[in-house]
């Protein structure tokens, strides 16, 4: 479904992370103006098995175009094309929901002379084996999709939209499951320089940026085992199309300013030795950001096709600061963070953050920047895509090592899987330590890179859920693919529901455990924040799930009672991973556990 128009939308998102919307009417308000997680505890096998090859990320030139000429080539703004900029917000949501991920739309307020402004974040969550964990290491791809308003979109910003769909595509149409989560961001209401234009309700610059740094990033932090030292950085993709190798495009505002700074000379040099060409990707950063930059050059200089180069600037600073601000150098910072990043600086300085860009207005295109209307579309050459391909190569790459992508995942999902659509298993969800409900298991689907979709009921609830096989560890990894906000006044409202397991065979049985953590859509199910009494809470509680299938009609079918025993015995918090594994050892009569059914240590 779609959300209403600008002029009708409502603010969704108030400042915590009950507002976060699952795009349906009945949430949105008009006018103007705990966390449910399924993880079962594994000590992995650590194995190297030739098998399943995931092949090298690299974008596709066509896929380039079709995305800059097809979607992003009208202007989108909230005065001169609304209608456009609601188009564009539709079509990076259902492109998300098509690459299978967790889609959201934050949908904030802005106020100026007591008028409301609605803006619209797009958020897509490719969740990895350690979501919704303390072990998580997430990585942020963001890019603005609201253009100035008058011009046409195509560079700024088409071609960063572009560059983070099509990484989007890459990153989830591999066939191993990631470690950690990669959340890709579409920010609403990124430019204050409206020229002429003096209604513009965004005076701080990266509005849209801001409210979700404020209201998702930081709430979510302080109410998780994840600090900023363990999100690994954020890469914020700005104009990245306008390669022109012509002497005397590039221009260096301040130039002189920048033979001041140790971390800008060596760059400003490298641009006037070359005769001032625009034939680079600026990447901006601080000292703090040196890993992640160093990551991205790495990646870049592998992609080869050295026509196309990069120069880095390093800033002397952390933190943008009022003190920052008194510096005699800061209008030559502020120029140089003139986009989403500088959000990141000012409200998160401590997270890593870089910002790519081909310097936007300081290169010279077909026509002056300040003549341009909305009918001057910047020509897309093939120079041009090739310039923004290797970008977008780089970044897929940088992203999938950060994340633990597998290259080779071992064995094949489909074959792997144990069963096909209609498939169901039946058992026991053990909510409490002394409540538990029988719960039914149905496959819907099961695509050939390891995507599942399921329906998980219970006897008054039903969650239908999408999620990742790991075929190598038989593990499935579960969560809402539209989560609802704000239920039950539940932090992340339905985004936080996760279920991870693990298969186990043995002759024709299968058994499915499983844990089930954060907020499902009802207290009953909600395994957040109980035993650890820190102060968000954290992930400990959880549900645990054990599920049966078997073709052996004579069996009993399955029951926790022996689990719930062993794990009262065990007095461990894995013991019930245990008592699983053992009730199922033990009703298939086994003289010896197999490998598949060894104890499994609890993942703290």
């Amino acid at each position: 479904m779609r959300t209403p128009s600008r002029r009708q939308r409502p603010c969704q998102f108030r400042g915590d992370l009950s507002d976060i919307s699952s795009n349906s009417p009945e949430r949105l308000r008009k006018g103007g103006g705990n966390t449910a997680t399924m993880i079962l505890s594994l000590s992995l096998l650590l194995v190297s098995i030739a098998g399943l090859e995931a092949a090298q990320p690299e974008s596709s030139r066509d896929a380039l175009r079709s995305l800059l000429t097809d979607h992003f080539t009208t202007p989108r703004h909230h005065v001169t094309n609304p209608d456009g900029l609601d188009a564009a917000e539709n079509f990076i949501y259902d492109t998300f929901k098509s690459y299978n991920m967790q889609v959201i739309k934050q949908v904030f307020s802005l106020r100026k002379n007591g008028d409301t402004f609605y803006g619209v974040n797009v958020l897509g969550l490719w969740p990895g084996r350690y979501f919704m964990t303390k072990q998580d290491k997430p990585v942020l791809l963001t890019a603005h999709y609201e253009s100035p308003y008058d011009m046409s979109g195509v560079e700024d910003n088409g071609s960063g939209l572009a560059a983070l769909l099509e990484s989007a595509r890459l990153i989830t149409s591999q066939p191993c499951l990631q470690d950690y989560t990669v959340v890709f961001t579409a920010f609403d209401f990124s430019a204050n320089l409206e020229r002429d234009l003096q209604i513009t309700p965004c005076a701080t610059l990266a509005c849209g940026c801001r409210k979700f740094v404020q209201n998702i990033l930081v709430p979510f932090m302080n109410n998780s085992d994840i600090g900023t030292n363990d999100i690994q950085g954020v890469i914020v993709l700005d104009a990245l199309l306008n390669y022109n190798n012509t002497p005397g495009a590039q221009e260096i505002p301040n130039e002189d300013s920048f033979q001041l700074v140790p971390g800008l000379v060596d760059s400003a040099n490298a641009i006037r030795d070359d005769g001032y060409r625009g034939d680079f990707v600026a990447v901006i950063s601080r000292e703090v950001d040196s890993p992640l930059a160093a990551a991205f050059n790495s990646k870049f200089d592998e992609a080869g096709n050295s026509q196309y180069k990069r120069r880095s600037l390093t800033l002397p600073f952390t933190a943008i600061t009022d003190q920052t601000k008194q510096d005699p150098l800061w209008p030559l910072y502020d120029g140089l963070t003139d986009a989403d990043v500088k959000a990141f600086y000012e409200v998160v300085p401590d997270l890593k953050a870089i910002f790519l860009t081909d310097t936007v207005i300081f290169r010279g295109r077909e026509k002056k920047w300040s003549s341009l209307t909305a009918d001057d579309s910047m020509t897309i050459t093939d120079e041009r895509l090739d310039f923004l391909k290797k970008t977008t190569d780089a970044v897929t790459r940088m992203v999938e090592d950060l994340t633990g992508h597998k290259e080779t995942c071992g064995k094949d999902p489909l074959t792997e899987f144990p069963g096909q659509a209609g498939y169901q298993m039946k058992g026991k969800l053990q909510m409490t330590d002394v409540t538990n409900e029988n719960v039914k298991f149905t496959v819907h689907d099961v695509q050939p890179h390891g995507i599942v979709t399921v329906t998980l009921a219970g006897q008054a609830w039903s969650l239908d859920m999408i999620g990742m096989f790991d075929p190598l560890e038989h593990i499935l990894h579960l969560h809402i693919q539209v989560p609802a906000a704000g239920v039950n006044g539940q932090y992340f409202g339905t985004i936080s529901c996760k279920v991870l397991g693990r298969f186990h065979f043995h002759d024709s049985a299968v058994m499915f455990t499983a844990r089930m953590r954060g907020h499902c859509g009802s207290s009953e199910l909600t395994f957040y924040g109980g035993r650890g009494g820190g102060s968000g809470g954290g992930f400990e509680r959880a549900g645990f799930m054990a599920l049966y299938k078997s073709d052996d009609t004579g069996s009993s079918g399955p029951s926790l009672a022996l689990p719930v025993v062993l794990s009262l015995l065990g007095g461990m918090a894995f013991s019930a991973a245990l008592a699983a594994v053992a009730w199922f050892v033990y009703t298939r009569r086994l003289a010896n556990a197999s490998a598949n059914s060894l104890p499994m240590k609890e993942n703290q």
